[in-house]
């Protein structure tokens, strides 16, 4: 193809390009297909930070703490007299606004309560009620809807009178994957307003009565706004409401989405699988009202337009250049097209599917450059490297592969199970660095290896062959009992594989401690030999004999001074923050942290630190928070703040656990 086409019609190549990247993008911008990638250019802005909120903002929640305090049940009226409480409380303190995401349709006996309330709303002054909505619809002859309408369903006269007809409609509208981004009525306002709307309208915010359609703009996995437990909010000191706004709502049961009616999934679930009360997007709602923070989209022929632009530029430009050039240009307009959405949204309040772009038209446009270079499929070599290790007998195939080789079950003249792993020359790109890197580090370690029960044995490092050398060490305790029988039945168990099988893969907190200080041991011996690891992540530690162990020995170096130049080896989110590198102590030291932090929380090293509030709800927090300190003084980002030694850092988690009543 490429001899005929771009020999003979090159404009040919670069307008089938064109128009080919082109239609893909005309394509997932238009069809239902392309959903995803609209929705996923939306969600996906959040993960790069959100805008700062400065209203002074109290969310009070009755959650599982005050339903547990006032003796309530989920899912029925709460005692109107502890609403009384608090909105005169809040009139004590001169609070701006008071706000509840709460229905208050059906009067109570004895009415004396339902006086009380009224009285309090009006002593309050600004209180807005949330009303409900019923939905209508008409049918024709073939029974198909013909008209669908919804109509408010109103607090009772005794409530909204004395809240000054100060109302508006709790609702949201999820998409088909049950993310709420858009703010309901979609476009607004309707002919009736939303809470956040009348919230905002309250709070002296002019809005426009264009209807027009607006996304809704978070502010972070845990808002802006100060969170308490309803009975916490009768405790604050005095004036502590004054000049604040105050959201009052219901808070599921758990985090865990689609299993409640008021719960929500947001942006933020894509990446922490935790849904949110509907009275927080709600809050959030509001506050984009009141701070016109609400995200609108461009016209759509400004977005069909951007499309074609690009898809001409993109399918006529990549397949011009070659395939090297080709990549790195297409990387280099992703992060660009990346950095441009995120930070058009950031500074103004439009956003667009840049996705399209990124994850299709780019990709289609490199596809493209690819085929028109290719003159015929080059088969490649795939002789595998079979070590001569006398000695030992190898089981094929081999149990793993990484980077660098792979992993054979071996059996020595013993009859022991070891485990060999033969690196490969060529798997470097014919560079002798980290060749030799990985060839030295595990010559320094052997001697070494048999000192401490908790390293890994190397029982066996060859000499460089050619194209290769391999080592013999300890092998990992299986998963699967019997597989002596059957050696493919073989999984080495290592943390990952301990903890995929428990609940939201937590380590449980005690043993994530011993864990901790027989690696903090093992480390502490490693570093009195002058050598650091380099890559300590759950990956890296095996059980052997029921014990963990470190374990991929590789990067094993020796350790060099603070301000020496170092190579950047390792594992990004266990390797410290820029411009630190491994191959320090204080860098190991927080590793092992990080280490602690995934095994305890169950979130990936990038979520550092944020603690999941479903750990908060499942863990007694006597036993999590001792853990948590050690964590986190171990994962400062300034090598100084952190433990001085891998002994002083085991010395906290013994104590740790001593705090736990464990000796």
């Amino acid at each position: 193809m490429k001899d005929w086409a771009t020999k003979q019609h090159p404009w040919l190549v670069t307008a089938s390009g064109a128009a080919l990247v082109v239609l893909a993008g005309w394509f997932l911008w238009w069809s239902s297909l392309g959903a995803a990638w609209t929705n996923a250019s939306y969600d996906y802005l959040f993960r790069f930070g959100s805008r700062a909120v400065t209203n002074q903002v109290t969310l009070v929640l009755m959650d599982n703490s005050a339903l547990q305090h006032f003796g309530q049940t989920r899912d029925k009226p709460w005692d109107r007299a502890l609403h009384t409480q608090l909105l005169n409380r809040l009139a004590d303190d001169g609070c701006a606004l008071v706000v509840f995401d709460s229905f208050f349709h059906d009067l109570h006996n004895p009415p004396e309560q339902d006086d009380a309330l009224a009285a309090a709303m009006r002593r309050q002054k600004h209180v807005v009620l949330m009303a409900k909505q019923t939905e209508l619809t008409e049918q024709s002859e073939l029974a198909r809807p013909m008209l669908t309408g919804v109509q408010p369903i109103l607090p009772a006269d005794k409530f909204l009178t004395a809240c000054g007809t100060n109302y508006g409609v709790a609702w949201l509208c999820p998409d088909a994957d049950k993310i709420v981004r858009e703010q309901w009525p979609f476009p607004s306002p309707e002919s009736y307003p939303s809470l956040p709307w009348a919230a905002a309208q309250m709070a002296g915010k002019k809005l426009s009565e264009v209807p027009q359609e607006r996304w809704i703009r978070y502010y972070g996995q845990q808002g802006p706004w100060a969170r308490m437990s309803y009975q916490f909010a009768l405790t604050q000191p005095a004036n502590y409401f004054r000049h604040r706004i105050v959201f009052v709502g219901n808070w599921p049961e758990t985090s865990l989405p689609n299993d409640e009616l008021d719960k929500f999934s947001t942006p933020y679930t894509r990446w922490n699988s935790e849904a949110s009360g509907g009275v927080e997007i709600l809050l959030t709602t509001f506050l984009n009202l009141l701070n016109d923070d609400s995200l609108l989209r461009p016209a759509w022929w400004l977005e069909l337009l951007l499309f074609v632009v690009s898809g001409v530029l993109l399918g006529a430009g990549l397949c011009r250049l070659k395939f090297f050039k080709a990549l790195a240009w297409a990387l280099g307009i992703v992060v660009a097209v990346s950095l441009l959405a995120v930070c058009l949204s950031y500074y103004t309040n439009y956003w667009f599917p840049w996705l399209i772009i990124v994850g299709g038209q780019v990709p289609c446009a490199l596809g493209w450059s690819v085929l028109t270079q290719i003159r015929r499929p080059v088969p490649a070599d795939s002789k595998e490297v079979v070590p001569e290790a006398p000695g030992y007998e190898l089981m094929h195939p081999p149990i793993g592969e990484g980077a660098y080789g792979k992993v054979w079950l071996a059996r020595n003249k013993a009859g022991q199970w070891r485990a060999m792993k033969v690196v490969e020359f060529a798997r470097f790109e014919d560079n002798p660095t980290p060749y030799e890197r990985e060839f030295n580090g595990v010559k320094k370690y052997q001697p070494i290896s048999d000192k401490h029960p908790s390293l890994l044995r190397v029982e066996f490092v060859s000499e460089k062959l050619p194209g290769y050398f391999y080592y013999v060490m300890e092998l990992a305790d299986s998963l699967e009992p019997g597989w002596e029988q059957n050696t493919s039945l073989y999984k080495p168990r290592d943390l990952v594989r301990e903890r995929s099988h428990l609940p939201k893969k937590r380590l449980p907190v005690k043993e994530c401690l011993r864990v901790g200080i027989r690696l903090s041991e093992a480390l502490q011996f490693l570093h009195q030999q002058q050598l650091t690891h380099r890559d300590i992540k759950p990956q890296n530690i095996i059980y052997v004999n029921g014990q963990p162990k470190l374990a991929d020995l590789g990067l094993i170096t020796g350790i060099r001074p603070v301000n020496e130049e170092r190579t950047l080896v390792g594992t990004p989110g266990y390797m410290p923050p820029s411009p630190e590198r491994p191959g320090t102590v204080a860098a190991d030291i927080y590793a092992l942290g990080m280490v602690l932090y995934v095994l305890s929380t169950g979130r990936a090293a990038a979520l550092f630190p944020e603690v999941a509030t479903t750990l908060v709800s499942t863990e007694e927090p006597p036993d999590f928070m001792p853990l948590n300190e050690v964590v986190l003084k171990a994962c400062q980002p300034l090598p100084e703040d952190r433990y001085a030694s891998a002994s002083e850092m085991g010395a906290a988690l013994t104590a740790a656990l001593k705090m736990l009543g464990e000796k």
